[in-house]
Order: structure tokens, then C-alpha cells, then sequence
């Protein structure tokens, strides 16, 4: 695993640090640099335009005759009086008028609005003149779909900085989940329990010191699992050569007992040759399970050929009819769209079915139905067999297909070894297959289904 050119995460933060507070500065920019421009080419005017044209007024507004005749600038409004503060003329709303009459008396608080007055003392009179600070559109059609340009100024900056802020984290998100994935790979692999790859990099130096550091847990892992893996097959090959070897002492063992069961025996030596016959059996099945075991756990010697399907299967037919017809139970076969020709080992086929049946049968009442469904679905060679018996319960459909497993303990007692569906999961997955097992909805029973591709 080569080391590539890294940056740390407290120069990425920086970067990130730096680069937002730019883009936010440019969220700010932007806005206010298009309502200045607004303001050059006479889309809008300046903040304090209103102002100004008040002020301008003021000389005219306080010695003309006729107020009413003086040309009012835009956004201005009036409101004059006479020196009892009663109204002459005016063409501000009523709310207006109150705040301008309190302006006049000297009692009008300022409460920090754009609206602002001007008093203007006249002979007889008294003009009160509002206008507001703020910039406005010339145009006349802009106001009715937009806010005045100081506000649309502020919602752009709204939205800018959202946007700025959004984007900007999602990009930096993307950019340390995709630094991340590698370490999301290799521990997917290690769950998969795959060890063979290769772990990736990151540019970002503290996740790439956490790679580096599961490359070294995947390879000191890998080499542990293969010594273990090694120490394992060594066992399994002594254990199934220790069952070999202790088959031709026992066979005997066997025939010395059958000899000496042949001679004049007494009552007594008659029991000892008994239980020497009785043990030995016992023995060649202990044997014949240990031999099961070691090829299970190794995997059989798998003759593959091409075989013809339907003459195989009635074949395979008549041996489940025969041991259902020793145990008194009901068999019912139910065949469609099988394929003419089928790859498989056919010993080693027949043993998987046939492990499956004998638990069926085992667990079926007396008088009962064995159920065999045979048939092709999506380009898989399917064998589901259940039975009427009480199901599997939910520990036996997590573990039955495990070595040793009993449902039923007192089994052991009949010489059963719960590997049954053990090795039949065995033999199925070495044809490159699956065994699932569920509960019948049709029959109320345990269910066993062979699934292998065709």
C-alpha cells in the first residue's frame, strides 16, 4: 500500500474556514454592488435622495404665497397648519398626519423608521414636510412586483449566504465522505469475510494513518486466519485419518467377536461376547460420523457429470417411496418444468436428499404426508420437501443447518448426531447452491428447499 501526497484535516478546516468567509464576503458584494448599479444607470435612486430634494425645497416651500402650487417632489409628502396647529391643506393619510402635528408641537418621538419630517415656519403658517430615507426604484412598474431596492438588497444577502453556506458544506461533506469511503470499503470486505484486497487510499493524512493502520490489522488478521485455517485442515485430515485407521482394528475386533460368538459359551461369556458386539457396532457408527464430519468440514470429492435428469430423478423416487414405505408414511410428489440434463455429482445429490428426507421423516406423525416439490424456477434446479410434523422452531431455523445441532435431544440416544442437514447444506453448497429452511404455511410443517443452478 503505497503512501500518496496528503493533507491534514486542520489545513482542509482551514481551507474550508477560508473559503467561506471569501464566498460570504462575495454573498455581500454582489448584492450591494447590483444596487449600485442600479443607482448609476437611473434604475433606482441613492439612499438619501428623498432628502436632499426636501432640503432643496425648503427655501421655496417657506416664502411662496401659495403652498399648494409648489411642485412636491416625489416620495415627499406635507401637511400644513396654521399657528393653532389646525389643518389647511395636506396629502398625507391620517396616521401621517398625527406623527406630523406631534412633530410640530415638539412631540414626536423618533422611533428609528426611514420616515423623517422638516418643519418649515411660514408667515401664517406652519409645512410640515415627511419624506423617507431610503433608495427607491424610478421606474414606476418595479415597485408593484418588488420590494424597494434596500430590502431586495438584504434578501439577496439572505439567500446568498443560505446558499454559500449550503452548498459549500455540502461540498465539503462530499469531499470527506468520499476521503472516507475507503475505510468503509475495507471494513465491508473484512465483514464479508474477504481478505483479499487491497486497501485504497485517502488524501486527508489522519485517515490515511487509519488505513494504513487497518492494512496492517487486514495482513497480521490474514496471516493469523491462514495459521489457524492450516492448523484447522491439519486436524481434520489427522482426525478423518485416525477414523480410517481405527476401522481396520475394529473390523477385528468384529470378526473375533462373531468367531467367538460361534463357539460354546456360557451364559455369561455369552453376555461378554454380546456386549463386545454391541460396543463394536456402536463404535463403526462413532467412526462412520467422524468420517462424515472431516469430509463435510473439508469438502467431498466432488465427481461432477452431466446426468439425464428425469431418469435420475425417478430413480432417486423409488428410494424416497421405499423409506417412506418402511416408516409408514404418506409421499406425495408433485414434478414440473424440470430440465432434461443436470450437472451435479449424483452420490453426493442423492445423499443431500436423501439426509433431508430422513429428518422429514423423523419428525412426521405417525400416518403422516411427506410433500416433494421438484421444479425449475429462475434457471435453478429446486427440491422443497416438508412435512406435517411440528415445524422448526426459531433457534432450529438459525442453527439446524450447523454440526451437532438437535431440535430434539433425546435423538442421541437413537444414535443421531445432528449432522444431517449439516452435511446435505454441505454437499448443496459445494454444487454451488443454498438449503433454506422455513415453515410449511401449507402443510404447518418444517420445510426444507435445494436450490442449485442449472
Amino acid at each position: 500500500m503505497g503512501i500518496k501526497k496528503t493533507t491534514s484535516l486542520k489545513i482542509l478546516f482551514r481551507r474550508f474556514a477560508i473559503s467561506l468567509i471569501v464566498l460570504l464576503i462575495a454573498a455581500l458584494a454582489v448584492p450591494f454592488g447590483l444596487e449600485t448599479l442600479a443607482v448609476n444607470v437611473g434604475l433606482a435612486t441613492r439612499a438619501n435622495y428623498s432628502e436632499l430634494q426636501a432640503k432643496e425645497i425648503i427655501p421655496t416651500l417657506a416664502v411662496a404665497p401659495d403652498i399648494t402650487k409648489v411642485v412636491i417632489p416625489q416620495r415627499c409628502d406635507y401637511l400644513i397648519l396654521d399657528k393653532d396647529f389646525n389643518e389647511l391643506f395636506s396629502n398625507m393619510n391620517d396616521r401621517d398626519k398625527d406623527a406630523a402635528v406631534l412633530y410640530a408641537k415638539g412631540e414626536y418621538i423618533e422611533h428609528g423608521t426611514n420616515r423623517k419630517f422638516t418643519l418649515v415656519v411660514r408667515e401664517k403658517e406652519l409645512c410640515i414636510l415627511q419624506y423617507f430615507i431610503g433608495s427607491q426604484f424610478t421606474v414606476s412598474w418595479l415597485p408593484k412586483w418588488f420590494p424597494s431596492p434596500d430590502v431586495l438588497t438584504f434578501i439577496l444577502m439572505a439567500i446568498n449566504f443560505l446558499v454559500v453556506i449550503i452548498v459549500l458544506t455540502a461540498m465539503f461533506a462530499k469531499n470527506l465522505k468520499k476521503q472516507l469511503s475507503p475505510l468503509f470499503e475495507a471494513t465491508a470486505e473484512v465483514a464479508q469475510q474477504n481478505l483479499e484486497f487491497e486497501v485504497q487510499h485517502s488524501k486527508i493524512a489522519e485517515f490515511e494513518d487509519v488505513l494504513l493502520s487497518f492494512d496492517n490489522m487486514k495482513d497480521s488478521l490474514k496471516k493469523a486466519l491462514e495459521q489457524q485455517w492450516k492448523a484447522e485442515q491439519i486436524q481434520r485430515e489427522q482426525i478423518a485419518a485416525l477414523a480410517h485407521d481405527l476401522k481396520t482394528p475394529l473390523t477385528i475386533i468384529q470378526g473375533n467377536a462373531d468367531l467367538i460368538g460361534e463357539t460354546k459359551l456360557d451364559i455369561e461369556q455369552r453376555q461378554y461376547a454380546d456386549y463386545i458386539i454391541e460396543s463394536s457396532e456402536k463404535m463403526q457408527v462413532y467412526i462412520k460420523t467422524l468420517i462424515d464430519l472431516s469430509r463435510a468440514m473439508t469438502g467431498y470429492q466432488f465427481f461432477s457429470e452431466t446426468i439425464d435428469f428425469p431418469t435420475y430423478l425417478e430413480q432417486l423416487i423409488v428410494q424416497m417411496k421405499n423409506l417412506c414405505h418402511i416408516k409408514e408414511i404418506n409421499l406425495k410428489i408433485e414434478i414440473t418444468d424440470i430440465p432434461q440434463e443436470f450437472i451435479i455429482d449424483k452420490s453426493l445429490f442423492e445423499r443431500a436428499v436423501m439426509n433431508i428426507l430422513n429428518n422429514a421423516l423423523y419428525y412426521s406423525p405417525q400416518g403422516g404426508t411427506i410433500y416433494v416439490n421438484v421444479s425449475k424456477k429462475n434457471s435453478h434446479v429446486q427440491i422443497a420437501i416438508s412435512d406435517e410434523g411440528k415445524g422448526f422452531s426459531p433457534e432450529a431455523l438459525c442453527h439446524a443447518k450447523e454440526q451437532f445441532y438437535m431440535a430434539d435431544r433425546s435423538r442421541n440416544s437413537e444414535m443421531h448426531f445432528g449432522m444431517g442437514l449439516y452435511i446435505a447444506n454441505s454437499i448443496v453448497e459445494q454444487h454451488g447452491g443454498q438449503l433454506t429452511l422455513e415453515n410449511s404455511a401449507e402443510t404447518g410443517g418444517g420445510k426444507v428447499t435445494i436450490q442449485i443452478p442449472c
